[in-house]
């Protein structure tokens, strides 16, 4: 007998989305009762052990956050490819696995690590997938050694590659474990531990889409041995000449950027200019209509919140011409790149889209080319926000100095007073404003300060910061108040900090 399997209508379709919607809003909201409240527990006050257990919880459910936030994504669009962020460091990320793996519940000590003083940067990856390679390897370790040391140790010569391999004190892999290593399901029948079989599978798929390699071998004296070699970020003095080499030429450009904040017109336009691209610069969505309708562009940057009209009705306005200027490609730039931001804007006529803080002048160029002629390869052309954070772990108010250089490169030395004037003047604004409005209370002043911390601290290498201030932009519409005010206390903080950075500058 033949059944006929009928698809679902789409009204179903509609009703299935609408269902998963409100599971992952619930979903999301309970892991964050469980992270914020993990939060405010006191260590002080409880046992060594104790402490232990809470600092694991905690890493724990950061990692199962970011799971939940790219399972999400994957099923809202079948077609989600996850987007290659920032440079990882291997040196911080370990650090975390090994709050979660590091010791027992006893205090027994079960991982070590063994980093070289240098450690560089992975390039072709994201700290989401890196945490999902470690976890599965040194969760399988630490199982099939029947709880005994785990090591991971990085390995650096100064090359192109970094090699990271995870050993252990167990038994090894047995003959029929070695004929199905990083097979789907390829744990062996009858092994006398549980599991399913996925963990390698799921690493070395992980690796090879990093550009990396992986092997898996016994040691002689005795344990299992997984090496992985991974491309490595380049040097200071070889990123420096291949940016300068292979910057995109714009120099048949001309470009309209609305952009209100002077921080980030002074940033982008530096950019624009070394590549040699004309521009004019609208401080408003008004200001911007205005020098549309008197100009001639082959390309609009736009900022999605601006005064007096926002970015979302810039682009609504344009495309509803009914002259040729409607079809002008338009380039929304915006720290707002979560899903449903991605909608409203693609919705309202974007062409692409291009998170802040922008990467680099080469990235920067290189999107404007490749949204203007269709070989962009995704609609946004920088790193997704990950999902909401109930607290930021690490020094909010730290600048990487290798980005902070470059920056100062790119603006030159002529204008470097007048920029870091500039950004203390925004950065200060952005002080009071959060402290303002935290204390009265107001939610939208709030996420219009945060938003535009994103992009500021961002731009100057205070990666931290920018981490903190997009936590707290989504920590005002998804989670309570005392992770809210948690959250703007570091922002506040780490802004000092930076601001007593950039007075020694």
């Amino acid at each position: 007998m033949n059944h006929q399997v009928n698809s679902p209508s789409g009204d179903q379709q509609d009703e299935r989305k609408r269902n998963f919607a409100l599971l992952s809003h619930d979903l999301r909201s309970a892991l964050a009762g469980v992270v914020g409240s993990l939060d405010l527990i006191n260590e002080e006050s409880i046992s060594p052990d104790a402490r232990g257990n809470i600092i694991r919880a905690r890493a724990s459910s950061r990692m199962l956050r970011e799971l939940l936030d790219l399972a999400f994504d994957m099923e809202e669009d079948v077609s989600y490819q996850h987007n290659i962020g920032l440079p990882v460091d291997p040196a911080k990320e370990l650090a975390v696995i090994a709050d979660i793996w590091g010791v027992t519940p006893g205090g027994r000590k079960i991982l070590t690590l063994d980093l070289p003083e240098t450690v560089p940067h992975l390039d072709s990856t994201d700290k989401v997938s890196f945490h999902r390679i470690m976890n599965n390897l040194v969760g399988n370790a630490h199982k099939f050694s029947d709880n005994g040391l785990v090591r991971v140790t990085v390995s650096y010569d100064g090359g192109q590659t970094q090699k990271i391999s995870v050993s252990d004190s167990g038994p090894g892999f047995s003959d029929a474990a070695l004929e199905r290593l990083f097979q789907f399901r390829g744990r062996p029948e009858n092994s006398d531990k549980p599991g399913s079989g996925m963990g390698l599978y799921i690493v070395n798929t992980l690796v090879r889409s990093m550009g990396g390699t992986i092997t898996a071998r016994n040691i002689p004296a005795g344990g299992a041995l997984v090496e992985m070699v991974f491309p490595v970020q380049q040097a200071a003095g070889q990123e420096e000449t291949a940016r300068v080499d292979e910057l995109p030429d714009l120099s048949n450009l001309n470009i309209l950027l609305a952009e209100d904040n002077i921080t980030n017109q002074l940033v982008v336009t530096q950019m624009l200019k070394s590549m040699g691209a004309n521009f004019e610069v609208a401080s408003d969505g008004v200001e911007a209509l205005e020098a549309f309708d008197a100009g001639e562009y082959d390309v609009v940057l736009l900022d999605i919140e601006m005064p007096r009209k926002s970015g979302l009705e810039v682009l609504r306005e344009i495309r509803a011409r009914t002259d040729a200027k409607s079809a002008t490609p338009l380039v929304a730039l915006t720290a707002y790149v979560m899903r449903e931001h991605r909608d409203r804007i693609e919705k309202a006529g974007a062409d692409g889209i291009i998170a802040k803080p922008i990467e680099g002048i080469a990235a920067l160029g290189k999107s404007i080319l490749g949204f203007m002629y269709g070989t962009a390869p995704q609609k946004v052309a920088a790193t997704q926000a990950s999902g909401t954070l109930s607290t930021f772990e690490g020094d909010v108010g730290e600048v990487d100095m290798q980005v902070f250089n470059a920056l100062m490169d790119t603006i030159g030395p002529d204008t470097r007073l007048e920029f870091l004037e500039k950004v203390t003047i925004d950065l200060e604004d952005m002080r009071t404003k959060l402290i303002e409005a935290e204390a009265n209370a107001d939610i939208l002043a709030i996420r219009a300060a945060s938003h535009t911390l994103v992009s500021v601290g961002g731009s100057i290498g205070a990666s931290n910061l920018q981490q903190c201030a997009e936590a707290l932009n989504l920590a005002v519409k998804t989670e309570g108040q005392v992770n809210r005010q948690s959250l703007n206390m570091q922002c506040i903080k780490g802004i000092s900090e930076v601001l007593a950075f950039l007075a020694r500058q």
